[in-house]
């Protein structure tokens, strides 16, 4: 964790940033910004569509500070946003995605290989078919790491119906990835 990140959910900044107070919103993006774009770029597996996602995501933050309680922690609730921001990105683009393979072409972002590109892309593509409630538990397990007790209490469900919706979603995820790609060498489905 870095210092800037620590410093973050300090009262007195978070009471700032609700106040109005733009260093204190600058301190805010300059902590998450990289985060942010790293979840949304897992979800999206497009650089634009990320980019896209945090810069909306800080603005709504910026609009709606006033429905932001100091009280909580910042950091979960900047990657709600990002997360529903990035799926409805993902809805929203997907009629282009699969145009866009059907012809051959994968946006790639240059840092990334061909491959791991590819692979994120079709990621991208089983995950925008799953209905919001699995999509959602599976991006914040197997994405962004969290447990099955931080998701459970984030999403307002017992732990147990948390793990079941988990096991579910993972369950469609491999299906929906064997129906649209089939099984493939070095893809672990398990």
């Amino acid at each position: 964790m870095s210092t800037g990140e620590a410093n973050s959910d300090d009262p007195a900044l978070i009471q700032r940033f609700c106040a109005g107070d733009e260093q204190a919103f600058a301190t805010l993006v300059r902590t998450y910004q990289s985060l942010a774009h790293a979840v949304a770029w897992r979800i999206t597996a497009r650089q634009d569509l990320a980019a896209d996602v945090v810069q909306e995501a800080f603005l709504r933050i910026l609009r709606h500070r006033e429905n932001f309680d100091p009280a909580r922690a910042f950091k979960p609730w900047l990657l709600q946003i990002i997360r529903n921001l990035a799926i409805d990105a993902l809805r929203l683009t997907r009629r282009h995605d699969e145009a866009t393979a059907e012809t051959g072409a994968v946006t790639v972002d240059p840092g990334v290989s061909l491959d791991a590109a590819e692979t994120r892309a079709r990621v991208a593509q089983v995950l925008g078919l799953l209905p919001e409630k699995y999509r959602e538990i599976l991006v914040m397990r197997e994405m962004e790491g969290l447990p099955a007790e931080e998701i459970a209490e984030r999403i307002g469900v017992e732990y147990a119906t948390t793990r079941w919706r988990l096991h579910e979603a993972r369950r469609l995820f491999r299906n929906a990835w064997l129906a649209r790609f089939g099984a493939e060498e070095g893809v672990t489905h398990g």
